[in-house]
């Protein structure tokens, strides 16, 4: 028969499977004639609607809403169609466009996290921060990960997959000179937070290697606030620079230590 073709050149005309075929056809998308022998036959008409349904499910319409528009197209369906793709597409270009952005501020925060001088204790300014807190018992440093991951889940906008700067646990000194994590924080630009970190002079110490070795590097930290007759006005703070979310190498992890800051 003219211009009509079998099962398997659709399937590899579109790259899709004969079950997928089925499927539509079972919807009411596409009606394929039969041959004498009982072969599905798909006519120009069959390849067209093929085209309809695979450029509409790409843009998230449902298998209901296109069988709708094919059945009762017309110039005006077809224009409020267009309008549909057009917002749909533009909405997806304003989120690639966030995505890019995201990305290039997360590249530029890498390179200046592994730009950072280690080991040195620097006085730095910050300004007011707004921070998320999730306060529960950590016990090993892994939870950490666990524990920023469920309250990222507070945020109205994701965290990235690559993970975030600005994200780290509260650190509090403890009297046999070892460190315990009393709870973790990530800062936000939403209008719901629950804490601030203040504006002001921040005394700040980056290092890099696993996290456990915090403790002897505030030590340094509040050695150097006594050299340097300044008292500590707030939390130590623990900030994750790299992490888990960029490599699995514990020498690649760079941490940066903050506590604010202010003259004796």
């Amino acid at each position: 028969m003219k211009n009509q073709y079998k099962i398997h050149q659709i399937c590899q005309l579109y790259h899709i499977g004969a079950d997928s075929l089925r499927y539509y056809e079972k919807m009411g998308l596409i009606q394929p004639q039969r041959s004498e022998g009982n072969y599905r036959l798909y006519s120009l008409s069959d390849i067209w609607r093929l085209n309809v349904i695979r450029d509409l499910l790409k843009l998230g319409f449902s298998t209901q809403q296109i069988k709708t528009y094919l059945d009762s197209r017309s110039v005006a369906t077809t224009r409020h169609l267009l309008d549909e793709k057009e917002a749909i597409l533009r909405q997806r270009i304003e989120e690639m466009k966030k995505d890019l952005q995201d990305l290039q501020n997360r590249r530029q925060s890498l390179e200046e996290a592994l730009s950072e001088p280690m080991n040195q204790v620097r006085l730095r300014t910050f300004p007011k921060r707004r921070c998320l807190l999730l306060k529960e018992k950590i016990e090993h440093d892994e939870d950490i990960d666990y524990l920023l991951t469920k309250l990222s889940g507070r945020l109205e906008e994701q965290l990235s997959i690559l993970g975030n700067v600005d994200t780290g646990s509260i650190l509090e000194p403890q009297a046999d000179g070892t460190v315990r994590c009393t709870s973790v924080f990530i800062c936000t630009e939403d209008e719901s937070y629950d804490f601030t970190l203040e504006e002001g002079q921040y005394l700040t110490l980056t290092y890099s290697g696993r996290y456990d070795t915090h403790d002897e590097h505030l030590r340094i930290l509040q050695e150097a606030i006594q050299k340097r007759k300044l008292k500590a006005v707030g939390q130590f703070l623990e900030f994750l620079l790299i992490d888990i979310h960029e490599t699995q190498r514990y020498d690649e992890y760079v941490t940066q230590l903050q506590v604010r800051v202010v003259a004796e």
